[in-house]
């Protein structure tokens, strides 16, 4: 078994049907896993341009968390920019994503949660207008924080944490929010009160960015249309905290396992006179 879901480097062959992309390109692509490696072997529709705004590294952090971000932000909860916004999770891959793109649309309240001071600091620059680290805040004061903030309570929640603080995160918001569940990295799948969702008013939304292309719901040209012109325009660009030669791949999923990473962390491949020529993404 080779992990790994995302890579980025120079196309090295081409099938002889494959008319799109060719040898000495440079690519993002992806898989369920195996990117992990010097070279991957992966069909023509995995790959697509690598925008010439972003180094290697950057593209190999780029495709999940942003079109992650952009499916639940976009095509779920119709994020606009007269839209206040709750990010929990924000110092990750698709939290810090969320932000960047909350603030791409124009959101002018974006709360981001995530834990340590440092941290936020980060999440801060990449475009949260507040912040609140949950190592000094007490989730039992986030609706209150959050309501001091907006109009009441904010318009959207992206959610990837679960747990209590997808709970409190409920009691922030306004009356007709919308709730985009993205995952539960806390490991605790909470149970929703159809009272509470009727009586507020709330719309509670499954994101799957990858399953809504799969079914034919989206078109992953118009997300990459989108995302690729943010990028051109410096709006979007992931952030990179961590990044491991193949021989401290072990160091780097330690760094992830003990949650040192803010946004993403990658492994690099082939080094020629200092400059990274393959990037592979281990988050």
């Amino acid at each position: 078994f080779v992990p790994g879901t995302e890579a980025s480097g120079i196309v090295k062959h081409v099938g002889a049907g494959v008319k799109h992309i060719k040898a000495g390109d440079k690519v993002i692509c992806g898989g369920r896993s195996g990117m992990m490696q010097e070279l991957v072997k992966v069909p023509s529709s995995a790959c697509s341009p690598l925008p010439k705004e972003l180094t290697f590294a950057q593209g190999a952090s780029f495709s999940v968390a942003y079109t992650t971000a952009y499916h639940c932000l976009i095509e779920r909860a119709n994020l606009t920019s007269f839209d206040s916004i709750l990010i929990n999770g924000a110092t990750g891959g698709v939290g810090s994503a969320a932000v960047q793109l909350a603030k791409a649309i124009g959101c002018k309240t974006i709360i981001a949660t995530g834990s340590t001071k440092s941290k936020m600091e980060i999440v801060s620059k990449l475009g949260a207008t507040h912040t609140i680290d949950l190592t000094e805040t007490k989730l039992e004061d986030l609706p209150n924080l959050v309501k001091g903030w907006t109009s009441g309570g904010v318009n959207v929640v992206y959610d990837p944490v679960g747990g209590e603080v997808f709970e409190r995160s409920l009691n922030s918001t306004a009356w007709g929010a919308r709730v985009a569940i993205v995952g539960w990295a806390s490991s605790i799948q909470p149970s929703i009160r159809t009272n509470y969702v009727l009586i507020k008013g709330l719309t509670i939304l499954g994101c799957r960015a990858g399953e809504s292309v799969r079914r034919g719901f989206q078109d992953p040209k118009v997300r990459m249309k989108q995302l690729h012109e943010w990028v051109a325009q410096g709006k979007v660009c992931p952030h990179i905290s961590h990044t491991f030669e193949l021989e401290e791949v072990h160091e780097a999923f330690s760094t992830v396992w003990h949650r040192r990473v803010v946004g993403k962390a990658v492994v690099t491949f082939n080094r020629k006179n200092g400059q990274v020529v393959n990037s592979v993404s281990k988050i």
